[in-house]
């Protein structure tokens, strides 16, 4: 028990927005979105015949086999991926500087040639998409960002974008995937579920990189990780990413703590507290999670799904920054809501680690007589004292 209870700011007032409401899109900005990923795809979709005639667009061992007659007819698809996909999308702290990103993945089918890579060529998929979406972005005054190493972006306005990462998948997998697809839309039209019959298998699923390589990727075994993880620690998991990516975001107007390396941590984190998180106490779950972070970012944090690879292998100096920002975080939760008797006290310190999205309603915090929260803390550990040997004479 805490001596002050800050969970209806963060989740749950009701005469005004509490912090997670606060972090939400606005209503306009996603219909936005919406909009620009159908026109984006609708081009694509569109102008997908050119990569069967286009040699540019296939590998020159492949075009040297294979003229364009004889080349499979392509067509694309497309999954939306990433915090929109996992609904853990925020509004950035610092717009225009932070942006809102939605990332929609473009599927296309492919033979696989003989070294084990795609009969398509890497730099030609780029400059197809870059290529493409010149007319339509003159015409709605978006710009083209080129220099991104994994995907096409798209700058709709200043503070939202669309990433376009191209993914090859083998043809049997693409009509498994179309199938999916279909069944999903029908899934959400009749508030139905899907849920276990549209995976995609992840082996030969290929990233486009700008520079011509390709790397194995399947973005959907983080998503499946992401309900996983939902499932286990239920509603709260996706409340408390949300909250922990709204401070980053304000600590920080650029950092390389990743989304999922965040999210991951946070898992870490709940894995080590006693029984499954409450749902009527998400700033008591913030306080805990953010007493461990500083020793969680200090140490190894491995891909939730591929465990053979570290997600925080910083410089010395990032290191230390994240680490002196997540001992701040601890220090405030903990004045905040474990020393501090004064309820207008406790929404400021919440305020100077979260923002101005924090509420302020000292009204809304229900505070605890002392003693009994005195009673119910746990008791501090104090290192022994250090004995000095001494002679007398």
């Amino acid at each position: 028990m805490t001596l002050a209870n800050a969970h209806a700011l963060f989740y749950g007032l009701k005469a005004e927005p509490s912090y997670l409401a606060n972090l939400d899109v606005s209503d306009d900005e996603r219909a936005q979105l919406m909009e620009a990923r159908s026109e984006i795809r609708a081009t694509l979709k569109a102008a997908a015949s050119q990569i069967q005639l286009t040699d540019n667009y296939w590998q020159d061992s492949y075009r040297q086999k294979v003229n364009w007659r004889q080349r499979p007819e392509i067509q694309v698809k497309f999954m939306t991926q990433g915090s929109f996909a996992y609904r853990t999308l925020n509004e950035p702290a610092q717009k225009p500087k932070q942006e809102i990103d939605l990332d929609d993945g473009m599927y296309v089918p492919v033979q696989f040639i003989a070294n084990g890579e795609p009969a398509l060529a890497a730099k030609g998929l780029f400059e197809f998409v870059d290529s493409v979406l010149i007319p339509l972005c003159d015409a709605r005054g978006w710009v083209r960002d080129t220099t991104k190493a994994c995907c096409a972006r798209v700058k709709l306005w200043p503070g939202a974008h669309i990433d376009i990462p191209i993914y090859s998948i083998p043809q049997d997998r693409f009509n498994q995937l179309r199938e999916s697809l279909a069944k999903a839309h029908i899934a959400v039209a009749t508030r139905g579920s899907v849920k276990g019959g549209w995976k995609l298998p992840s082996d030969k699923i290929m990233l486009a990189q700008r520079d011509g390589s390709w790397v194995q990727s399947d973005p959907q075994m983080i998503h499946d990780w992401v309900d996983g993880r939902s499932e286990r620690y239920g509603p709260p998991f996706r409340r408390l990413c949300r909250f922990f990516k709204g401070w980053r975001d304000y600590t920080w107007e650029k950092s390389v703590l990743s989304s999922i390396c965040l999210m991951r941590a946070i898992d870490m984190a709940l894995s080590e507290l006693p029984g499954l998180p409450r749902g009527d106490r998400d700033d008591e779950l913030i306080l805990e999670i953010a007493k461990r972070l500083p020793s969680i970012f200090d140490g190894t944090i491995v891909n939730p799904v591929l465990w053979h690879l570290c997600i925080n292998d910083w410089s010395d100096q990032d290191r230390n920054e994240i680490v002196r920002g997540a001992v701040a975080l601890r220090g405030e939760m903990e004045a905040a809501l474990e020393r501090t008797g004064d309820a207008e006290q406790v929404v400021l310190k919440l305020r100077n680690r979260f923002g101005t999205r924090i509420p302020y309603r000292p009204d809304a915090i229900k505070m605890a007589p002392k003693i009994s929260a005195i009673q119910k803390a746990a008791a501090a550990v104090v290192p022994a004292p250090r004995i000095i040997a001494s002679t007398s004479g």
